[in-house]
């Protein structure tokens, strides 16, 4: 809109100016005389009231118009590429803040990690040590009920040989010395015997 008037106000100018060279053409032809008619000096007042009109409109021109959109253009410019730092600022300190929160939340996370991992090894290394002793224990008893029937088959096959000794050696008497002995001495050497020869 500004640059509309400024063209309006130059293209006036222009028609003006384009008058009084015309004019001034017009009044030389009927004079007669030739040459340049800005070097007159005669004509030096109206050029120079009409430079001094001309710089005033242009500077009005200038200063009113073109000149405070420019600086509104650039204060407004200005105003947004603060505004924009500021708001890169902002969002620089808002990415380290979540950075911050997302390091401690990694943190916490591996810290509750590890002392679930500890927790869930100490229940584990228990849980066998109980069942290595609750084993151990059984063994220990199967190994004593086994030792206990050992020797309870031990004692019962020794009686039993003991008692079919006693009955050879009374067979073996009687038959070589044909004297007769009794079961319970026959039974009696028999365990001697066996006791002596017993590791």
């Amino acid at each position: 809109m500004q640059w509309a008037s400024l063209a309006a106000a130059l293209s006036t100018l222009l028609f003006a100016a384009a008058a009084v060279a015309a004019e001034v053409t017009g009044g030389e032809a009927e004079h007669g005389s030739g040459g340049l008619p800005q070097l007159d000096a005669s004509r030096y007042p109206s050029q120079i009231f009409w430079l001094v009109v001309s710089f005033a409109l242009l500077y009005w021109l200038l200063s009113r118009r073109a000149l405070p959109r420019v600086t509104d253009i650039l204060e407004a410019r200005q105003d947004r590429i603060a505004a924009d730092l500021d708001r890169a600022a902002k969002l620089r300190e808002e990415a380290a803040e979540t950075q911050r929160r997302y390091e401690a939340m990694v943190a916490e996370a591996q810290e509750r990690a590890r002392t679930m991992l500890r927790s869930a090894q100490e229940r584990m290394a228990a849980d066998y040590a109980r069942r290595q002793a609750q084993l151990d224990a059984e063994l220990r008893e199967r190994i004593a009920r086994a030792e206990r029937e050992l020797a309870e088959a031990t004692d019962r096959a020794l009686a039993g040989l003991e008692d079919a000794a006693a009955e050879v050696v009374q067979a073996a008497v009687a038959k070589l010395a044909g004297v007769a002995v009794d079961r319970e001495e026959a039974r009696a050497v028999v365990a001697r015997i066996a006791a002596e020869h017993r590791p």
